[in-house]
């Protein structure tokens, strides 16, 4: 081991955010399930369709949030899964998202009423609101992807390539150059 550790080797930067922001979107996650509209709260007026909607949504999230803590101690024990873990997240999220919108086009749970204006174009307005959000989620999940496959502090703290392997859109990449030399793994020489 080297005397003097090269600041990349410690969480920090926009690692150190992600995995903060990951934490706090996990308990939000709690938060929401417990809040005065949430569903534990108000699921006895759910029937039918909707009950069987919003209880997939509810499953989504506690994934979501499982996922979260998950991919936010993979990082901190720089486990090289954490970027499969991060994008099976995702998964999740964007399967949450298309709940919300199937229910909201097909008026199981329709698009409340806008509370502007005399033209009635509600569903325009929601419609756009659905897709920008699932936009934002993948716009998201590319930006994130390209910074932990570009990332030399990702690659310097993370101490191997291995990360890049549980990618799906990184498999083959080498990933940037260390700041230091890896270390040997486990069973490595």
């Amino acid at each position: 081991m080297q005397d003097q550790e090269h600041r990349y080797q410690k969480l920090g930067g926009w690692l150190l955010t992600i995995v903060i922001f990951t934490f706090i979107g996990a308990f939000g996650v709690v938060i929401n399930l417990f809040s005065e509209e949430g569903f534990l709260r108000s699921a006895s007026g759910y029937a039918g369709a909707r009950l069987w909607m919003e209880l997939l949504i509810q499953i989504c999230m506690l994934y979501e949030g499982t996922a979260r803590v998950v991919f936010a101690v993979m990082i901190i024990r720089r486990d090289p899964r954490f970027g499969g873990v991060w994008q099976m997240k995702f998964i999740g999220n964007m399967l949450r998202m298309l709940t919300q919108l199937v229910m909201h086009v097909s008026n199981v749970d329709p698009y409340p009423p806008r509370l502007f204006g005399t033209l009635d174009a509600t569903f325009s307005f929601g419609l756009f609101s659905d897709l920008l959000n699932l936009g934002f989620i993948v716009l998201f999940v590319a930006l994130v992807a390209l910074y932990i496959r570009r990332s030399v502090r990702v690659r310097t703290y993370m101490g191997t390539n291995k990360y890049l392997r549980t990618m799906i859109f990184t498999k083959n990449d080498e990933g940037p150059v260390p700041m230091v030399p890896d270390q040997a793994q486990d069973g490595e020489q």
